[in-house]
């Protein structure tokens, strides 16, 4: 009877974090193409310093959003 309750407590842990890490996944799809924008507008910024933010501010968008996926992708693994 008690391994039938844990067994019951389990479920929704594992029910969540698979959850999360779809929404860590999709999250960091979402983000990944904002910075593929950013990262494309920066061919059109009027001046070399907005092209440096730009571009800056484009790879970090990248780092998050590929860091998300990756996380969210391992979360996902260590869940199945």
């Amino acid at each position: 009877m008690t391994g039938e309750n844990e067994q019951q407590n389990q479920e929704p842990h594992i029910h969540h974090t698979k959850r999360d890490a779809e929404t860590l996944t999709a999250l960091g799809l979402f983000i990944s193409f904002l910075s593929v924008l950013v990262l494309i507008g920066t061919f059109w910024a009027d001046s070399v310093r907005a092209m440096g933010v730009n571009a800056v501010a484009g790879a970090v968008l990248l780092g998050i959003g590929v860091g998300m996926i990756v996380w969210g992708r391992i979360t996902a693994k260590k869940v199945s």
